[in-house]
C-alpha cells in the first residue's frame, strides 16, 4: 500500500509538472508568451521539481550540531606527538592492534583496520608481525610501541623512510621472497624477485654510502633527497602498489622504473650524486577522466556561450527590423 501510494503521488506531481511545461511551451507557440519568460518558467519548474527530490535525500534532519571529538589522544599518543619528525609509525600493542583504528587517527601505525586489505600486507602480518619479527617492525620504519600498560617504547632499530644497502639477494619464488625476511638485516640487504622485474638489479652490487631523506610526505606524493659517491640500491619504506597501478617514480624530474624489495616495500636504482626522487600517484584512470570531464565542461560553457550570442544577435536584428 506504501508503494502505491508513493507511486501514486509521484505519478500526479510529474503530471502537474508536464502539464505547466505544456501549458508554457503552447502559450509561447501561440505568441502569448514572450521567449524570455518561457525561459524562466520551464527553469523555474526544474528547480522546483529537482529541490524536492534532492529534500527527500538531503534535508534538514542531514545537518547536526558538530560533537565533541569521542576520541581523546592519551598520554603516551601526546608523548609521541611530540616527535617533529616528518613520518615515522607506531605499533599500538594496547588496543586489538588489527581491528582496531583509534591509533591511526593520530599516527601512522602498522596496525588499524579496514575491510579492503592488501593481500600483501596481510601476508606480512600473519607471516611475521604475529611472529614479532623485529627486522620486520624496522624496515616498516616503526619507531615507537606502545605497550599493553599504555608506555611507550622506542625502538632504535627502525630503518627510517629510506635507506641504502650493501647487498641484494634475490630469489626465484614469492615463498622465497617472503621467507628470506627471516634471515636478512633489513638496513644492510634487499630482497628483489629478480625475474619478475626484467632482471632489473642483474648483476649489480652496491656498496653502502651517502644518504637519501625524505622532504615531503602527503598521501598522493612522496620526495627524498640523495647524496652518493656511487650508484646505490634505495629501499623506501612505503607499501608497493604495482605493477601499473598509479604509483610512478621519478628521479629529477625523469620517469624511472622501480621494483618490488622485501615482499612489501619499493626499491629502486640511485645514481651517484645529487638528486631528487619523487614518487607520485597519478593512475591513468584518473588522468583519463579528469580530462574528458574538463573536455565535456569546456563544450558544454561553449554551447552555452553559442547560445548566449545567438540569443543576443537575434534579438538586435529584432530591434533593427522595428
Amino acid at each position: 500500500a506504501n508503494r502505491i501510494s508513493v507511486m501514486k503521488s509521484d505519478a500526479w506531481r510529474s503530471f502537474l509538472f508536464i502539464a505547466l511545461s505544456f501549458t508554457a511551451l503552447y502559450l509561447y507557440l501561440k505568441g502569448k508568451l514572450k521567449q524570455t519568460v518561457l525561459m524562466v518558467t520551464l527553469g523555474s519548474l526544474v528547480l522546483l521539481d529537482l529541490w524536492g527530490v534532492n529534500k527527500r535525500y538531503i534535508n534538514n534532519d542531514s545537518f547536526k550540531t558538530k560533537t565533541k571529538n569521542p576520541i581523546v589522544a592519551r598520554a603516551v599518543d601526546q608523548q609521541i606527538m611530540m616527535d617533529p619528525t616528518l613520518s615515522y609509525r607506531v605499533l599500538d600493542l594496547s588496543v586489538n592492534t588489527f581491528n582496531n583504528a583509534t591509533s591511526s587517527y593520530f599516527h601512522k601505525t602498522i596496525g588499524g583496520y579496514s575491510a579492503a586489505k592488501l593481500q600483501r600486507y596481510q601476508d606480512i602480518i600473519e607471516y611475521h608481525i604475529s611472529k614479532n619479527n623485529t627486522e620486520v617492525f624496522n624496515m616498516l620504519n616503526t619507531k615507537y610501541i606502545i605497550d599493553r600498560e599504555q608506555r611507550v617504547q622506542k625502538n632504535p632499530m627502525a630503518a627510517g623512510n629510506a635507506w641504502f644497502v650493501d647487498n641484494i639477494k634475490t630469489v626465484s619464488s614469492p615463498n622465497e621472497e617472503i621467507e628470506a625476511l627471516n634471515d636478512i638485516k633489513v638496513d644492510s640487504t634487499a630482497v628483489v624477485l629478480d625475474q619478475e622485474f626484467n632482471n632489473y638489479v642483474g648483476n649489480f652490487n652496491p656498496e653502502k654510502n651517502g644518504s637519501i631523506k625524505l622532504t615531503k610526505y602527503v598521501p598522493d606524493r612522496l620526495e627524498y633527497e640523495s647524496n652518493t659517491n656511487s650508484e646505490q640500491f634505495a629501499v623506501f619504506s612505503e607499501v608497493w602498489y604495482g605493477p601499473d597501478k598509479g604509483w610512478e617514480a621519478y628521479i629529477d624530474g625523469n620517469l624511472v622504473p622501480h621494483v618490488r624489495t622485501n615482499y612489501l616495500l619499493r626499491g629502486m636504482k640511485i645514481p651517484a650524486g645529487k638528486h631528487k626522487i619523487e614518487f607520485k600517484f597519478q593512475p591513468k584512470s584518473f588522468v583519463i577522466g579528469k580530462t574528458v570531464a574538463l573536455i565535456a565542461s569546456l563544450l558544454i560553457f561553449g554551447l552555452i556561450a553559442f547560445g548566449i550570442y545567438k540569443y543576443s544577435s537575434s534579438q538586435k536584428e529584432e530591434i533593427e527590423l522595428n
